[in-house]
């Protein structure tokens, strides 16, 4: 390799994000990694795929979808969302579904691949990076106040709750002093601004001073997606009369709505289980976690958002929802049987008897009646169907008429035809009416059949059709490539003007062609990734058409040759020179005439 190569490539290697702290991957080894997996197993493994054709079809977890516009290839072996336009290959999928860096990406597709590869440690500098480091101090200080003789008390009521000291260290459980300016002191002391003090939620300003929120207080760290401290759920444990609990206010790395207590520890057992339980609070879903049962998110209180609900559907489709078995608790189960059923996922229910919530529940009842529980949750039906006994008399004939024709409707709302067909007949067996008549107020329904959303098609004019069509061909055949750089000088369209160009360079570097190892190579090249998403999901024949590559190459052609016409007109309108009007007026007429051969 020439010099000029070398430099070429080692910023090829700087810009995709392949060299850093003591680690470099080739092109040999990224290839290797990726082609070791089928893209389909992986994507399968986090949400679900249907097959449909030569090409497997879901509901893109990267917009708010709620039918299946993504498209994967396991010919390809890329993925492209026919409606959001996100496209990519195996590193690309799991760096934007489980936001990680590219490093990250490629090492937990080689830990998938039996691949041994050293990334080297990462560091991600951001915006908010004192916010990150003020709330990852904070939790060492509160740590160390509860192992501390002031948090003795504290301790001895987390023993009684049944939490051990393994529990409070895997939770990053601590302890705020009773005492007004603690915090605030200690990162007065690492030099951090007063600005940066109250941007992070964790002092608060008064007319004489600045002074900490949380005192005397048990503090649940909140995470982020990635396992950074963003928050914290204080909860009183003397028996003050003050809130139970409080939640870190919204700051510019903590947005409540947004997040799920325990997504970042649940999410490999909620995927590994094909499952995962919703809960309220902190304390449910760590008690869950001391008898075993680790697939579990809060949803920090009864709220229940559509952000939260799309990060559910990362997770998995089968959802049981578990919150308290109070009022509010009933209140948030219809929230969250809402959120989720926008994006299609209808959830199993499970309801605690006495107003329970899962913690006491659980310390009452023991481990094994919980499990049972929760290895049989209500389904919606049947959940539906309890609230409405509550509601109507089913002994007075008004009431049970009225009772079955709310049941119908809910029956008539379900996809799925063998969970109609039991609900019509136990609803038959239980009210007595026919189960024919029950069907005749049905409407009528043929079995789902997958309708995959396809990409608006745009009315394109004939030479933006070559460009795209060129490219598509440029992605199968080294002969096309070829017979680009042979007689095209210039596309006319800017987006794929730099991906043509960088399909060339590909394999004029590689010495072959190949999408998946494409898109590892263009990386944050965010407009020619889509592009490329776009172009591949053309519906064209696979086959080389030798001669309709010709056609492309000589629109494309005649459209810069056009254009450069409109050039030299231009200048002729405002050239005041006869001799440079003459030669203008000369490369037009070539311009023509070649034109004119072409056409023969």
């Amino acid at each position: 390799m020439n010099k000029k190569k070398e430099i070429l490539n080692f910023c090829r290697l700087l810009i995709i994000g392949q060299l850093g702290s003591g680690y470099m991957l080739d092109n040999n080894t990224l290839n290797e990694i990726r082609n070791s997996l089928d893209i389909v197993d992986v994507i399968s493994s986090y949400i679900p795929l249907t097959s449909k054709g030569k090409n497997y079809f879901g509901v893109c977890p990267f917009h708010d979808d709620h039918s299946p516009s993504m498209s994967v290839s396991r010919e390809r072996q890329i993925y492209t969302c026919f409606s959001c336009g996100a496209t990519g290959n195996v590193f690309k999928f799991i760096q934007d579904f489980e936001n990680i860096s590219f490093k990250e990406a490629v090492k937990k597709c080689a830990d998938m691949a039996g691949i041994i590869v050293n990334i080297g440690q990462t560091k991600t500098n951001t915006k908010n990076q004192e916010l990150y480091d003020i709330y990852e101090l904070s939790q060492k200080f509160y740590q160390n106040n509860i192992n501390t003789e002031l948090g003795r008390r504290a301790k001895e009521y987390l023993y009684n709750r049944k939490l051990d000291d393994d529990v409070i260290k895997e939770f990053g459980i601590g302890l705020s002093l009773n005492d007004k300016d603690s915090l605030t002191k200690l990162l007065k002391s690492k030099k951090y601004s007063e600005k940066d003090l109250l941007r992070s939620g964790l002092v608060n300003e008064s007319e004489y001073d600045i002074h900490d929120v949380y005192r005397n207080r048990i503090m649940f760290p909140l995470y982020d997606l990635n396992g950074k401290i963003i928050g914290y759920n204080g909860r009183v444990y003397n028996g003050e009369k003050e809130n139970k609990y409080i939640n870190s206010k919204e700051t510019d790395i903590f947005k409540k709505r947004e997040l799920l207590y325990n997504y970042h520890r649940a999410k490999d057992e909620c995927r590994k289980k094909q499952c995962v339980i919703i809960m309220e609070g902190p304390m449910d879903v760590i008690r869950a976690y001391t008898i075993g049962v680790k697939n579990c998110v809060a949803a920090l209180g009864t709220a229940f958002g559509t952000a939260q609900a799309m990060l559910i559907r990362k997770l998995s489709s089968n959802v049981i929802l578990c919150f308290d078995g109070d009022d509010a608790g009933l209140k948030a189960t219809k929230g969250a049987i809402e959120e989720l059923g926008k994006l299609g996922i209808i959830p199993k229910i499970v309801r605690l008897e006495d107003n329970s919530d899962p913690d006491e529940y659980i310390i009452k009842n023991g481990k094994s009646a919980f499990i049972d529980k929760i290895n049989n949750p209500m389904d919606i039906i049947e959940f539906r169907e309890s609230l409405l006994k509550k509601e109507y008399n089913l002994n007075n004939t008004q009431d049970l008429a009225t009772y079955i024709n709310v049941m119908i409707k809910d029956i008539d709302k379900l996809d799925d035809d063998i969970l109609r067909e039991v609900s019509i007949n136990k609803l038959s067996k239980e009210t007595g009416v026919d189960s024919e008549v029950i069907k005749s107020k049905l409407t009528k329904k043929e079995s789902v059949k997958l309708e995959v959303s396809k990409p608006k098609l745009k009315k394109l004019n004939k030479y933006t059709k070559s460009e795209r069509n060129l490219i598509y061909y440029m992605l199968i055949s080294k002969d096309v490539i070829k017979m680009y750089e042979k007689k095209i000088t210039h596309m006319p369209t800017e987006t794929y003007r730099h991906l043509a160009f960088q399909i060339d360079y590909f394999y004029k570097e590689h010495g072959y062609i190949n999408t998946a190892d494409l898109i590892t190579f263009l990386n944050d090249d965010v407009d020619s990734i889509k592009a490329l998403g776009e172009i591949t999901s053309l519906e064209l024949p696979l086959e080389v058409n030798f001669e309709e590559i010709d056609d492309y190459l000589d629109n494309i052609r005649e459209y810069n040759e056009k254009e450069q016409c409109k050039i030299y007109k231009n200048k002729l309108k405002v050239e005041m020179d006869y001799n440079k009007k003459l030669e203008l007026a000369n490369k037009a007429l070539d311009i023509k005439k070649r034109r004119e051969q072409y056409d023969k």
